[in-house]
């Protein structure tokens, strides 16, 4: 009896979502792939670097793996209704293991034209684009129960916040010891852990044209006015469009704050971005250990004043432990903030809407970060970090309590969206 007890009690420490043999082999396969992924990531930016010393290249290749969220997320994500999932996200995995492999052959043959590498970081940059609505809608099937959708994206944001700790750490080692070939080698292989994971799940096959019937919008404005009659988007995701213009901007502009804030020291930038990924990291596993869908519209209605306030009161602190502190509050805070938006969004629409709502989420808060850094960077020339930043931190506020307001005067919208979570 005490063993099985024993056993029953550390169940209960486990996310809920853990408790699906096909979505433990799911975190397995991506812990893998997300790892690799980050590798590649820092070795991309450090190769252009390296053969240019551009600083504006650096950004270049950062916004070229990320802008096709905005371009391509309405388009992704109707793909994701209308194809069948399993076989589209494991077409896109080999897709990027061959771009990966592509990488290895250039640097191992000693290719400087920044050209081609920043080529195939925007072809990278689509594909991604269109994997991120695939798989997210696969989570769903894979844990079987809508209930568990939360604590598997709590999960999955976990794997990112642990990948974005180990991989740039494991590239830094053999980009000392090795080379950038060798990095996007690890990031290539690393494709077969998911590809095989998702081989080995058997996932039940899917009903033909199940997605196709989802209604008689087939437009892209039709369905846009079929999307935003769902709840959980029209009250939800001018909130994530504003973390991603707003809040995530920080991040670029950190080697210039560690400099006028701070000391200037490479050991302070590693400081800074790590307490931001603690945070985060706490508030994953806090999601994942949800069972269902109870806390969630709390959380997205407080996530955005905790952000705003604490990027203001961080653009004017110069004490490194308060930063610290309000970095961690921070990258907590907006991780609960999309994180519990994304589970909201898969568990309110019909699951043949899936894949376009997914797709319209990336576009507003992955897609728009892109070019909230642009705009922040520009505004930090012009009027300076502390201004820029506060006045971000400003704009994030007002746009949560313009949620909570508008949810507040529409109380038929919160039923309707409770309705639709338990139905």
């Amino acid at each position: 009896m005490l063993g099985g007890g024993g056993v029953a009690n550390w169940q209960l420490w486990l996310p809920p979502a853990l408790s699906k043999p096909r979505f433990r082999l799911y975190v397995a396969g991506h812990s893998v792939s997300v790892i690799g992924g980050w590798i590649q990531q820092v070795a991309i930016a450090w190769l252009v670097f390296r053969l240019t010393n551009s600083a504006f290249l650096l950004g270049l290749a950062g916004f070229l793996l990320n802008i096709f969220y905005l371009l391509f997320g309405p388009l992704a994500g109707l793909a994701a209704d209308r194809l069948p999932r399993l076989k589209t996200l494991i077409v896109i995995d080999i897709v990027l293991a061959a771009l990966s492999t592509l990488l290895v052959a250039m640097a191992a043959a000693g290719v400087e034209a920044v050209a081609a590498y920043l080529a195939i970081a925007a072809l990278i940059g689509a594909a991604n684009a269109f994997e991120m609505p695939v798989r997210q809608t696969l989570i769903r099937i894979i844990v079987e129960e809508r209930a568990l959708v939360t604590s598997a994206l709590g999960m999955s944001a976990m794997v990112f916040n642990v990948g974005r700790m180990v991989g740039p750490a494991i590239a830094g080692i053999v980009l000392a010891y090795l080379s950038e070939a060798w990095c996007f080698a690890l990031n290539a292989l690393s494709y077969a852990a998911i590809i095989a994971a998702l081989l080995a799940m058997r996932l039940p096959p899917e009903p033909a044209g199940a997605a196709a019937s989802a209604g008689a919008a087939q437009t892209f404005g039709e369905s846009l006015q079929v999307l935003f009659a769902f709840p959980a988007v029209r009250y939800f995701l001018p909130v994530c469009v504003a973390l991603g213009l707003l809040a995530t901007p920080y991040v670029p502009l950190m080697p210039s704050i560690v400099s006028h804030f701070f000391d200037g020291q490479s050991s302070t930038l590693g400081l800074l971005m790590s307490s931001a990924g603690i945070g985060a990291l706490a508030s994953a596993t806090y999601l994942s250990l949800q069972p269902g869908y109870g806390r969630q519209i709390r959380l997205m209605t407080i996530a955005p004043l905790a952000v705003g306030a604490a990027l203001a009161l961080f653009a004017w602190s110069r004490s490194l432990p308060l930063s610290l502190l309000l970095l961690a509050i921070l990258g907590g805070a907006a991780l609960l903030g999309v994180n519990a938006t994304n589970a909201m969004l898969q568990q309110s629409v019909p699951d043949a809407w899936r894949g376009r709502v997914i797709g319209l989420y990336s576009m507003s808060f992955a897609g728009t970060a892109p070019i909230g850094g642009l705009l922040a960077g520009y505004g930090a020339e012009r009027i300076g970090l502390t201004t820029t930043l506060t006045i971000n931190g400003i704009l994030i506020i007002a746009a949560g309590f313009a949620s909570r307001w508008r949810l507040h005067n529409h109380p038929e919208a919160l039923r309707g969206l409770l309705r639709s979570l338990t139905r």
